[in-house]
């Protein structure tokens, strides 16, 4: 243990002692608080008398008490103990720190204010050098980053930064773009894609990238598709040849015309065939990929990607981005921390800082929906019933509950649409009508159970409590992301998930009604199936939109599928910011951005 370490464990001992105030005390007592002996007791109260943080007159003699005096303020020591483990990146060391029941409020604030200020852009000059480094907070720990795996959209995006695809999304020009391929073609039947990768593209390891790569990445996402989003996709893969050390065919089992989107996601990202199969389930907390940034550090609290100097689309401005784990961090003061700021994600701003703020409207948005169980005999089997529940979560009420700036209601997943078929619109019956037509309906008060991922906790809580008023009886079941794709969902009546409608819309559609065909009835089952494989076969964008958009009427008609609300996902950045461009998930491209000096 440090010196400090010690000082202030011998000070925790005596809290009733103020500093500057002499007291007496034995050898024996002190070596019991320290846990060392009577020697050592002394070496250590000579070195904090030399550091200042206390004056100790020895008496002669066992069992004598000595005087003893604090000058150093404990409080104050643990703040800069804290400070130094951040600047080592030991977060956790610093947290702990702080987080004892004994240091006053106060300090814990000066602490997370001092800690918010940490954040944000850092330029540093070392000789003819200027080094820029950005610090993010993130809300939740990083579970993984390994394309296949990911979750969420956090993890997402640092992929997006870590790794490339073959091929890329225009959104402006909505059309497909040359990436880590620079051209493929499809043979006559659809099923057969080749692609002609770059020459000189590198791994961060710093080995060049070929087309064995490709061939284990996408034989490894057919391995691994069970349970994983597009999996519906990943299993059609029959097989892959590698031509020649550029070239690359993958061969699928029928035709997919969105085959090609899906080879420019995230989770089709390019992995290293010998590093991933070496480091197995460690890849995912230790990836390496080709993309503008590397990671160098992870230790489940700060993770640190460094610029990746031989980046094939050009070395990034930036020299490093850290971003940290703050736990609780959405419970503290936002508001007096927003300056420490020059990015911010999905942030609402008080009106009077909106002026100190450019605003990107992001495309991007996230819809949560609710769906019924229908393999589950019950009250839900009832379309009656459905319906009634549709009109409980009456989407102007829920709104009110939900409040914030970036949240309308939902009404269909094709964003052009004007608006839902007359008979799917939920009738906005008066609280007390509904509970009238409830309680004629035959429903006898059976329990419902309410599924959903741990992180829509709260919006299961308004959507039960919307219920409850109705008259349902609802309890909640939470499960983690990867427990909601197993089975056990389907032991619910009610499902309640979010979709994410980015760059990646189509294909998230199709694979939310490939999910959902397991707990339909079956005459609509066999429709929705229908349509999908008519669909995946059809090279027109908008001959797919319009059979999108027949599923989602289906659905609706019959009452099994409810629109809750969007969410639109939207950036806040600094006028020092230069060069904000925005990702498919629609996050800042670390890449790109700059700062003025």
């Amino acid at each position: 243990m440090k010196l400090s370490g010690h000082y202030i464990r011998l000070r925790r001992q005596y809290p009733h002692i103020t500093e500057h105030q002499e007291f007496f005390v034995t050898l024996d007592e002190l070596a019991v608080q320290l846990d060392c002996t009577h020697r050592n007791v002394q070496l250590l109260l000579r070195k904090m008398q030399d550091e200042g943080w206390l004056t100790w007159t020895a008496e002669r003699g066992r069992g004598r008490r000595s005087r003893l005096l604090f000058i150093q303020n404990a409080d104050d020591m643990i703040l800069s103990a804290a400070k130094e483990l951040v600047e080592r990146k030991d977060l956790r060391g610093a947290l702990a720190q702080i987080n004892v029941s004994t240091l006053p409020d106060t300090f814990k604030d000066s602490f997370h204010h001092w800690l918010n200020s940490y954040f944000g852009h850092r330029s540093e000059v070392k000789g003819s050098r200027r080094l820029d480094t950005l610090r993010f907070p993130l809300a939740q720990p990083l579970q993984s980053l390994d394309p296949a795996t990911i979750h969420y959209t956090a993890e997402a995006h640092l992929v997006h930064q870590l790794f490339d695809p073959l091929v890329r999304y225009n959104r402006l020009t909505g059309a497909i773009e040359a990436h880590l391929a620079h051209a493929w073609e499809a043979d006559e039947s659809r099923t057969v894609w080749t692609f002609h990768l770059r020459k000189g593209v590198q791994f961060h390891h710093g080995r060049e990238l070929t087309a064995e790569d490709v061939r284990y990445t996408f034989e490894r996402l057919k391995r691994l598709a069970a349970g994983s989003l597009y999996s519906w996709i990943q299993q059609q893969i029959d097989g892959t040849e590698v031509l020649d050390p550029v070239t690359v065919s993958i061969r699928l089992t029928e035709p997919n015309e969105l085959f090609l989107q899906f080879a420019g996601t995230n989770r089709a990202s390019i992995l290293p065939a010998e590093i991933c199969e070496e480091r197995q389930a460690d890849f995912a907390l230790a990836p390496v990929g080709t993309g503008p940034f590397k990671l160098t550090h992870y230790d489940g609290s700060v993770c640190v990607l460094d610029a990746f100097h031989n980046y094939f689309q050009g070395r990034a401005h930036l020299d490093r981005v850290e971003l940290w784990h703050i736990p609780d961090m959405e419970k503290q003061d936002r508001d007096r921390t927003l300056e420490s700021f020059q990015i911010i994600h999905n942030y609402r701003l008080a009106d009077e800082a909106e002026h100190r703020w450019e605003q990107v409207q992001q495309q991007g948005t996230t819809c949560r929906f609710l769906t019924f169980n229908l393999l589950k005999q019950g009250p839900m089997n009832d379309p009656e019933l459905r319906g009634l529940v549709c009109s409980a979560l009456h989407r102007g009420r829920l709104l009110e509950r939900l409040g914030g700036d970036a949240i309308f209601a939902g009404d269909s997943f094709i964003r052009h649409r004007n608006g839902l078929p007359h008979d799917a619109e939920p009738v906005p019956y008066s609280p007390e009508k509904l509970r009238m037509l409830v309680k004629r309906s035959g429903y006898a008060g059976q329990p419902l159970t309410l599924c959903t991922i741990t992180n829509y906790e709260r919006d299961a809580l308004h959507v039960q409590a919307l219920l409850r008023e109705a008259g349902f009886a609802v309890e909640i079941n939470l499960l983690t992301a990867q427990e909601f794709k197993s089975e056990q969902r389907l032991h619910a009546d009610l499902l309640l998930f979010s979709i994410m409608l980015d760059n990646d819309a189509e294909l998230r559609i199709i694979d939310l009604y490939k999910s959902m065909q397991r707990h339909l009835e079956p005459s609509v089952k066999a429709h929705v199936a229908k349509l999908t494989d008519k669909i995946l076969r059809e090279p027109a964008a908008w001959r797919r939109a319009e059979w999108l958009q027949a599923i989602e009427s289906h659905l609706t008609a019959r009452q099994m599928l409810c629109f809750l609300y969007f969410k639109r996902l939207k950036t806040l950045y600094h006028s020092s910011v230069q060069g904000i461009a925005l990702d498919s998930l629609d996050w800042v491209q670390f890449k790109n951005i700059w700062f003025k000096p």
